[in-house]
């Protein structure tokens, strides 16, 4: 289990959970299945696991939780001890609200932000569900990137104004690609300053390590 002020899980929306099951499957070995513990409708959700442990979720694009017309996506989690106290600290230091601290059932209490820089995050303050519990190696998440115009700035948000260690995160400048954060999943031998940005036939990107 990740403890609070670190990363903790994603979800990965879809507007097709088969093909993007193929997807993850063939790319890292994850298999994408029913969890009979969740309480999401099969129908329209999913977890993808590997070597016993659960690495994400998916989550359908059709089933009404997202508007229409929203881009494939992944939403990252970091652990928090009070979502709402970290969610009202996020806004008032210049973050906007998505989604106001709600409980999923007893899964945990869910909050979502958008930072002053452009990334939206999660806030996962966890109940009967923690997320991640693998120990990083080859074919899991190992690290998380956030980036940004104003990196140092975003690196003080998190861990100044929020009080998140987020020890597992780098912040860098952004390139080419829009603000946000993106999972790192370690794949081979690569020195781990050594990033390959992937994108899958469904839209996800992720870099490999």
């Amino acid at each position: 289990m990740r403890p609070a002020g670190e990363f903790c899980w994603m979800d990965i929306k879809t507007p097709d959970l088969d093909a993007t099951g193929r997807e993850l499957d063939t790319a890292l070995g994850w298999e994408c299945v029913v969890d009979p513990d969740d309480h999401r409708d099969p129908a329209t959700a999913r977890k993808a696991r590997f070597e016993g442990h659960w690495m994400a979720g998916l989550s359908s694009l059709h089933s009404g939780a997202c508007p229409p017309g929203t881009e494939p996506h992944v939403g990252y989690y970091v652990a928090v001890d009070d979502a709402t106290r970290v969610h009202d600290a996020a806004v008032a230091a210049g973050a906007t609200s998505v989604v106001p601290p709600s409980p999923i059932g007893d899964l945990g209490v869910l909050a979502t932000v958008v930072d002053p820089f452009g990334a939206a995050v999660s806030l996962w303050e966890p109940g009967t569900f923690a997320g991640w519990t693998h120990a990083v190696g080859a074919g899991t998440p190992r690290r998380m990137v956030h980036t940004s115009i104003t990196p140092t700035t975003a690196a003080g948000f998190y861990r100044g104004r929020l009080g998140l260690s987020m020890t597992g995160a780098v912040f860098s400048t952004r390139s080419a690609e829009p603000p946000g954060w993106t999972a790192v999943i370690q794949v081979g031998d690569r020195p781990c300053t050594t990033f390959a940005s992937v994108r899958l036939p469904s839209g996800h990107r992720f870099l490999f390590a």
